[in-house]
């Protein structure tokens, strides 16, 4: 749905409720606030230059000369946060595990127990004394 297009927006205000509105036919628009059992007070639809998403045609808007007004821009900042919430509704943000540092050589023998060093003598005689204890 956030690929659709339009190539009209604009606002209409129902008994004193602003929209922003999407359009592709203005003439159906048009009627359908107009006509009816209660016609919209105020209906400003405006050609977008391009085919437009409806964020997009929101961010044109804002820049429009036509809709300056303090309530439009208020209607059209409530649309706009609206419609990126919504899109950003459905994104996960995954966050990538920290890549640990392979441990180098040296730092693998720098783990290694210490032990001090033996002589050939003190093994010898270790050896001699578990013989002797046989």
């Amino acid at each position: 749905m956030a690929d659709q297009t339009f190539t009209m927006a604009g606002i209409s205000v129902h008994s004193g409720n602003a929209k922003v509105r999407f359009a592709n036919d203005m003439v159906r628009r048009i009627k359908l606030f107009l006509k009816g059992k209660s016609p919209a007070d105020r209906v400003d639809f405006i050609e977008l230059p391009t085919a437009m998403t409806k964020i997009e045609a929101l961010k044109y808007l804002q820049a429009h000369e036509q809709f300056q007004s303090a309530a439009d821009q208020a209607t059209i900042a409530d649309t706009l946060a609206d419609k990126v919430k919504a899109v950003s509704k459905g994104e996960v943000k995954v966050r990538a595990p920290k890549a640990k540092a392979k441990p180098s050589l040296d730092s693998i023998k720098a783990r290694a127990k210490k032990v001090a060093p033996v002589t050939a003598e003190e093994v010898v005689a270790v050896v001699a004394e578990a013989q002797a204890t046989e």
